[in-house]
């Protein structure tokens, strides 16, 4: 996976670095089975137990568009220092080096109708850059509306201490 962020054909997926972000997409296109989406119903979350610490589950709203975190995983509020499950994407800023707009990253899925998948990075104290690839899959209700994300986030190894340098993610 390049940096940046692109939505793509579910059928001629990206190379991605992570196994947990693959293992995700796999997962997602196999609850599609001959629909364009599958609904937040379909999603067995025994299935993700392997990757379930790295997983987070976004409502969707569209009038106005907005990214609502309904659930984050252990291993995200591991990293962030902070469990923003209940927070809106666009009232939270994040650690990454870019200080990327992760609410677009939603829109671009919800407009495209097809899977997101993006790598951006963080710095530790220092210089020292790390990735962050993730996936947004998007999931619908009635078949037709995109209502939620299932989405995961896999990061480059960090040991103990450099984690411990990463700024905490925090309300704006």
């Amino acid at each position: 996976m390049r940096d940046g962020f692109i939505t793509f054909d579910p059928n001629h997926p990206p190379m991605l670095r992570s196994n947990r972000c693959t293992f995700l997409l796999q997962y997602w296109t196999r609850l599609c089975g001959q629909r364009a989406f599958p609904s937040w119903a379909d999603v067995d979350p025994s299935k993700l137990k392997p990757v379930l610490p790295h997983v987070m589950v976004v409502g969707i709203e569209h009038q106005p568009f907005r990214a609502l975190y309904r659930l984050v995983g252990t291993e995200i509020v591991r990293f962030a220092k902070f469990d923003f499950t209940g927070h809106y994407a666009d009232a939270l800023s994040f650690q990454d080096d870019g200080q990327e707009d992760w609410t677009r990253f939603y829109r671009e899925v919800a407009d495209a109708r097809r899977p997101g998948a993006g790598l951006v990075y963080w710095v530790t104290e220092g210089t020292l850059r790390r990735w962050i690839e993730f996936v947004i899959c998007p999931l619908s209700s009635d078949g037709k509306t995109i209502d939620r994300c299932l989405s995961i986030e896999d990061y480059e190894h960090l040991n103990v201490m450099e984690i411990d340098t990463l700024r905490p993610v925090t309300e704006i």
